[in-house]
């Protein structure tokens, strides 16, 4: 499983854009330089408190072990979330259990594409501050969004692309039922004319149908054999039964 398979089951589970905003490669703030998140999930819902989830990709226990020993990473943005989820495939984070820091989420992402919380991730802060979201911090999340969304050009190429290859397809399968018919057609008319010549002699149709039918299951190995057999009886009774004309003259 790839960092990018992840990703996209993320953006599946929060594929709600009423309520998540969903942005990648989030820096702490704009320009070079500076830390990174994986992705970020702000709850837009007034009742869930403007909710900010940070969101770190491990595809290894390896890299995992890493994150763990440079702590600088993620800290760095622990003023200015809520939140913190480490997203991994199964098995990744059994064995670093101990050391994972008991507030921070833990996200299994399937080969399917599902994802369920093996461990919910708790508040990083015991008792939540409405705070203010550093300047730096928005401009870095807005530029992410606007940056990771397809522009109105590319949504309307893919919209061309689809409608041109749904066109062809189905003027492919127009052509196939075209033939079709005509083929259909073809063997209709000839029946029908066959029929007409099968009746101006007098014939039905069906009764030909019905004997060709029954010569075709015939077994012809064994009727061949019994008109053998039919000869070879005809000729033993023509023989008892034509006099021996030897014994008539002697008589």
């Amino acid at each position: 499983m790839t960092a990018l398979d992840i990703r996209e089951a993320i953006k599946n589970r929060f594929s709600d854009h009423r309520r998540y905003a969903v942005a990648e490669e989030v820096g702490i703030t704009t320009g070079g330089g500076c830390r990174r998140l994986d992705m970020m999930v702000l709850d837009c819902f007034y009742s869930n408190g403007f909710r900010i989830d940070g969101i770190e990709i491990k595809v290894s226990t390896s890299d995992l072990r890493r994150e763990l020993e440079d702590p600088e990473k993620h800290i760095a943005f622990f003023n200015v979330l809520d939140y913190y989820t480490l997203a991994v495939p199964a098995g990744v984070a059994e064995p670093l259990m101990d050391i994972i820091p008991k507030k921070w989420g833990i996200m299994i992402i399937g080969e399917n594409g599902s994802t369920r919380y093996k461990r919910k991730p708790l508040a990083l802060e015991d008792a939540k501050a409405d705070r203010d979201v550093p300047r730096g911090f928005l401009a870095s999340i807005t530029r992410s969004i606007q940056c990771f969304q397809p522009s109105e050009i590319e949504l309307r190429n893919v919209y061309n692309k689809g409608f041109k290859e749904g066109k062809e397809s189905e003027q492919r399968h127009m052509d196939y039922t075209r033939e079709k018919l005509k083929r259909d057609a073809a063997k209709l008319e000839a029946y029908d004319r066959l029929e007409m010549r099968l009746r101006s002699w007098g014939t039905d149709p069906n009764e030909i149908l019905d004997g060709m039918e029954s010569f075709r299951k015939l077994n012809l190995d064994w009727l061949l054999q019994k008109v053998e057999t039919c000869i070879e009886d005809l000729g033993k009774l023509k023989s008892f039964l034509t006099p021996d004309k030897s014994t008539e003259v002697a008589k």
